[in-house]
């Protein structure tokens, strides 16, 4: 794992997180906002909090490939193996 995955992971993370603080904080102000926005931003909060880990897997899993497939051409140098340690 180089230290771009890791750097892409602990965003995703962060993302995450920080989407399902929205979640909550929305749960707990249920009540003081109009029904239709509450609903709306539940919604929206929701579907961010899965479909961002998803989305950067699917890019972290491109960029992976991607470092395979040059490392298998004639003449390159041999992939990363990370520190294992």
């Amino acid at each position: 794992m180089q230290t771009s995955d890791v750097v892409a992971f602990v965003t995703a993370l962060v993302v995450t997180a920080a989407f399902t603080l929205g979640i909550v904080w929305v749960w707990n102000h249920w009540a003081a906002l109009p029904s239709w926005l509450a609903m709306l931003l539940f919604i929206l909060l929701a579907v961010a909090v899965i479909g961002y880990p998803i989305y950067a897997f699917a890019q972290w899993s491109n960029r992976y490939v991607e470092r395979l497939q040059q490392a298998r051409k004639p003449g390159a140098p041999p992939p990363e193996r990370g520190n294992r340690s």
